[in-house]
């Protein structure tokens, strides 16, 4: 299992950027950050080598995340009902 609990999240969309938490565990993954109203958390599983899809069940969201060979971060894009944007998580061990 590989961890990385103060990981920098950036998205497109509106300005969102903070800490989260990336666990990737196999072929699971799974991202979690703190918002103004409460706790979001994407879920998913590689589809591809380094190529991940998500959801988050409380907010009917739904996300891709790509990550290149040897590269300590993250980039894809997500949807939660009418709104959508791009992300990229900078994976960091502290």
């Amino acid at each position: 299992m590989s961890a990385w609990k103060h990981s920098l999240l950036a998205s497109y969309y509106r300005e969102i950027k903070g800490e989260c938490q990336v666990r990737i565990e196999g072929n699971k993954i799974v991202v979690s950050y703190e918002q103004h109203d409460g706790p979001t958390v994407y879920e998913g599983e590689e589809v591809a080598s380094g190529h991940f899809k998500l959801t988050c069940a409380r907010k009917s969201g739904r996300a891709t995340l790509h990550r290149m060979p040897g590269e300590n971060l993250l980039e894809g894009h997500w949807s939660q009902g009418e709104d959508q944007g791009m992300w990229r998580i900078q994976l960091e061990d502290e």
